[in-house]
C-alpha cells in the first residue's frame, strides 16, 4: 500500500501547501536525481500497531535561516490516537528537542541516538544530497526505535511530535521550560557519581558497565579496520579500471592475441564495476551503521551513569541518617558532664535543657532524613529495575542489528565475488583457445 493511499485524512501541513509557500524551496536536485527514492511506503506485512515513515526532505529558505524539514507519516491502531493516519513536517531541531526531553524524563532508559549534526567522516555541505539522504535514513530509524519501545512510544511528547500541527507543536514545546541549573551541572554530578559509586556499585551493574566499555572498543576497532580495508579496496579498484585501456592498447601490437586480450579486458572491467558497487555500499551499509551504534552505546553509558546518580543520592542520605543516629546514641549514653559547654543562646540553660533541645533537633532531622532515605531508595530501586529491563531489551536488539549489518556486508561481498567469478569463467575459454599453438 502506498503512502498516498494511506493518508487520505491527514493532520498538519499538507505537502502541496508546503511546496506552494514562497518561503520554501523544494529539493529539486534530490528529486530529479533519485526519482522516488525519497518517497517511502508502509510495508503491508508490518503488523505493528504504530508505524512511522520519514521521507520527502524539503529545503526551507527564510530571511533569517535556511534549513531542511522532513515529512513524517504515522499509521496507527492505538486507541490514544484520534485518527489512524497523520502527516506532519519536522526539522532537525525538533528531533533534538524530543530526544533531550526523553533523556530528562527517562534517565535510566537507553534513548536511541540522533545522527550527528555534521558529516561523520568529512566536512561537506549540509545540503548535499548524500548527507541529507544519510540523515533522513538515520532519523527514520530513530523514530521507529521509539515506536518499538514499550515505554517511550507511549510518551505524550513523542505522540505530540508525530501528530501535532506546526502551531500546536510550537505551543506544546513552549510549555516545557529549560533544564535550568540542573542541566548545566549534570555533567559535574555524573563525574562525582562515577568516582563515588565505583566503590559500591553492585556486581550486576559493574559487569554491565564493563560490557558496554568493551563493546564500544570493539565497534571503534571495527570502524578503523573498515576504513583501512576501504582504502585498500579503492586502490585496487583504480588498478582494475586502468587494466582494460592498457589491454586495448596492447591488442594493437598483438593481433593474434586480440580476442584473448579483449576477453581479459572485459572480465577486468566487470570485476571493476562489481568492486565499485561494493566500495559505494561500504559507507551506508557498514561505516554509518557502526558509527551510529557507537552513539547508541554512549546512550547506554548515560543510562548507567544516571543509575549511579540514583544510588549516590540514596547512599548520601543514608550516611547522613547514620551520623544523626550515632549522635543521638552518644547523647543518650554519655554523662552530662561530658557534653560540650554551649554559649550564645544556650549559655543560661542547664546541661539537661541543652541535651533535651539537641535531642529534639536530632529527632526532627532523623525523621526528615528517614523519609528522604525511603524516597531515594525507591528511586534507586526503580532506576535499577528500569535499566535492568531496558538493557536486556537493548542487548537483544543490538545483537540482531549487528548481525544484520555484518550479514548484509557479507552478502555484498559474495555478490561481488560471484560476478567476478562469472566474468573470468566466461573469459577463460577464449584465453585458452588463443594460447593453443596454430597448426
Amino acid at each position: 500500500m502506498s503512502a498516498s493511499e494511506d493518508f487520505d485524512e491527514i493532520s498538519g501541513d499538507r505537502p502541496d501547501k508546503i511546496k506552494n509557500s514562497n518561503t520554501i524551496e523544494a529539493l529539486t536536485e534530490i528529486e530529479n536525481t533519485s526519482g522516488d527514492s525519497m518517497k517511502g511506503t508502509f510495508d503491508e506485512n508490518d503488523l505493528r500497531d504504530l508505524q512511522v515513515l520519514l521521507d520527502q526532505p524539503q529545503k526551507h529558505v527564510t530571511p533569517f535561516e535556511t534549513y531542511i524539514s522532513y515529512q513524517i507519516s504515522t499509521k496507527t491502531r492505538r486507541i490514544e490516537f484520534e485518527k489512524q493516519n497523520y502527516v506532519v513536517r519536522r526539522r532537525y531541531s525538533d528531533f533534538e528537542w524530543l530526544k533531550n526531553q526523553l533523556s530528562v524524563c527517562y534517565p535510566t532508559l537507553i534513548i536511541p541516538p540522533l545522527p550527528e549534526k555534521h558529516s561523520l567522516f568529512e566536512q561537506i555541505d549540509r545540503y548535499d544530497r548524500d548527507f541529507i539522504t544519510s540523515r533522513m535514513l538515520l532519523l527514520h530509524r530513530f523514530l521507529n526505535r521509539l515506536a518499538d519501545h514499550p515505554v517511550l512510544s507511549c510518551d505524550k511528547k513523542y505522540q505530540a511530535f508525530l501528530i501535532d500541527t506546526p502551531v500546536e507543536f510550537s505551543t506544546f514545546k513552549k510549555s516545557f521550560t529549560g533544564f535550568g541549573l540542573f542541566g548545566k551541572v549534570s555533567e559535574s554530578l555524573q563525574n562525582m557519581a562515577s568516582s563515588y559509586i565505583s566503590k559500591s556499585r553492585t556486581v550486576e551493574f559493574e559487569k554491565m558497565s564493563e560490557y558496554v566499555d568493551k563493546l564500544s572498543e570493539k565497534i571503534h576497532t571495527m570502524e578503523k579496520i573498515g576504513q583501512r580495508i576501504q582504502k585498500e579496496r579503492i586502490a585496487y579498484l583504480q588498478d582494475l579500471q586502468m587494466m582494460q585501456p592498457i589491454l586495448n592498447h596492447w591488442r594493437a601490437y598483438e593481433p593474434n592475441l586480440s580476442e584473448g586480450l579483449q576477453a581479459i579486458g572485459e572480465a577486468s572491467n566487470t570485476c571493476a564495476e562489481s568492486r565499485r558497487k561494493l566500495v559505494d555500499s561500504q559507507k551506508p551499509n557498514l561505516s554509518v551503521p557502526l558509527h551510529e551504534y557507537g552513539l547508541y552505546i554512549e546512550s547506554a553509558k548515560d543510562a548507567l551513569r544516571n543509575r549511579d546518580n540514583a544510588q549516590m543520592d540514596y547512599e548520601v542520605h543514608m550516611e547522613q541518617l547514620c551520623r544523626v543516629k550515632a549522635e543521638q546514641t552518644q547523647l543518650e549514653t554519655a554523662p552530662l558532664s561530658d557534653h560540650p559547654v554551649m554559649f550564645g543562646m544556650n549559655m543560661w540553660k542547664s546541661p539537661e535543657q541543652v541535651q533535651q533541645q539537641r535531642m529534639q533537633q536530632l529527632e526532627a532531622g532523623a525523621s526528615t532524613l528517614a523519609q528522604q532515605v525511603e524516597v531515594s531508595r525507591d528511586k534507586m530501586e526503580c532506576a535499577n529495575e528500569n535499566l535492568r529491563a531496558d538493557f536486556e531489551r537493548w542487548n537483544q536488539i543490538k545483537s540482531r542489528d549487528l548481525k544484520n549489518i555484518l550479514q548484509r556486508m557479507a552478502d555484498l561481498h559474495i555478490n561481488m565475488y560471484e560476478q567476478s567469478l562469472a566474468a573470468w569463467s566466461a573469459a577463460l575459454p577464449t584465453v585458452k583457445n588463443e594460447s593453443q599453438p596454430q597448426t
